[in-house]
């Protein structure tokens, strides 16, 4: 039999009220604002009203008719994710690499993503915490950075397999190999970074403001009689170039450097019993599961007199090669991963290429 678990899962009431008054009050402000236009401003100045007035009916019948609950099964944790609408995403229990204590939320950390069951939403927090880590066996991690360190129930659970921190010299390694590159395909690398991010830029943030400037111009009122900031706005909107290529610039320069340095100092690197972890040291993190990888390799590379052992891992996204690497920092760990890797199946790919080499 599925025995479930359900919690109620929703925002508090008070931020439900706020949220349908401040709706109402946004739709009270368009109408009363369309009493000053006439013909199409004030039709699409009546349309923003209507808008406001249907968000706050949405708000008001999902949380009467619809409202969400956190289910706990034998398999997996149904989370409803959303604020307008339901939509539950299934977590199966297999799934989880760790679990992270935040204070105010509990992260769930898989291969296909992290997933946040926030405190503020219910009263069932520490009995969902102590469930999900009974079902997968996996031990509570407090977030680095917040200070805040989780109760233990009394169980015993597994820490990661094995774990370290990646030598400093694979840092400046990996700077060197993307240096090394022909500087042809790093330009023109650049070079189409700098035309995508220019082309968005001036779509997202020029475009609208010289349409509707135009049309206020032409439409609305002449341009002698526009007031100060509505010129300036119409100036910069007909005269953009210039500001939009020196932002996507610095933007792409700052890509660039980003590059150079694809592997940060002190990262750590979690091998666990489902899947495999990367901390970067300001907290942001990477995880997958093993079943997402098809091949592995342990290759070495000189840098300064030293011999760096490289793991390499296959995994396939949308069909193409792709290929994760990590630094060892000795044997042991080498060894130790070497088995864990052949516990999970994975066949050895002594003909993995790393990414610096084959592009």
């Amino acid at each position: 039999m599925n025995a479930t678990n359900r919690f109620q899962h929703d925002f508090p009431l008070r931020t439900t009220v706020l949220s349908i008054l401040l709706y109402l009050g946004f739709s009270a402000w368009m109408v009363h604002l369309a009493t000053s236009y006439s013909g199409g401003p004030r039709v699409g100045v009546i349309a923003l009203g209507v808008i406001f007035f249907a968000l706050a009916l949405v708000v008001l019948v999902r949380r009467l008719a619809f409202p969400f609950s956190l289910e706990m099964t034998d398999d997996a944790v149904l989370l409803p994710r959303g604020y307008y609408w339901p939509r539950v995403t299934k977590i199966p229990y297999a799934d989880i690499i760790s679990i992270q204590d935040c204070g105010d939320s509990l992260e769930l950390v898989t291969g296909r993503g992290r997933f946040c069951v926030g405190v503020i939403r219910f009263e069932g927090y520490r009995a969902v915490r102590e469930i999900i880590s009974d079902k997968t066996a996996i031990a509570l991690e407090t977030l680095p950075g917040t200070g805040i360190n989780p109760k233990s129930d009394g169980h015993e659970r597994p820490e990661p397999l094995v774990r370290w921190m990646e030598p400093k010299g694979w840092t400046g390694f990996r700077k060197r190999a993307e240096l090394s590159k022909p500087f042809l395909y790093q330009l023109s690398t650049e070079l189409w970074f700098f035309l995508c991010f220019y082309t968005f830029c001036f779509a997202l943030m020029v475009v609208p403001i010289f349409v509707f400037m135009l049309y206020a111009s032409l439409y609305l009122r002449p341009y002698s009689v526009l007031k100060p900031y509505q010129r300036f706005a119409f100036t910069i909107s007909i005269l953009p170039f210039g500001s939009v290529a020196l932002f996507a610039t610095f933007i792409s320069m700052l890509h660039w450097l980003y590059g150079i340095t694809p592997v940060c100092p002190e990262t750590k690197v979690s091998f666990r019993d489902r899947g495999i972890s990367v901390r970067l040291p300001n907290g942001q993190q990477f995880s997958w599961n093993y079943h997402q990888f098809v091949g592995w390799a342990v290759i070495e590379r000189h840098f300064k007199e030293h011999i760096l052992q490289i793991l390499l891992l296959k995994r396939l996204v949308k069909g193409r090669a792709c290929n994760l690497a990590f630094a060892l920092p000795d044997a042991s760990v080498r060894e130790q991963v070497q088995q864990i890797l052949v516990e999970r199946q994975l066949p050895q790919m002594p003909d993995i290429k790393p990414s610096w080499e084959t592009e």
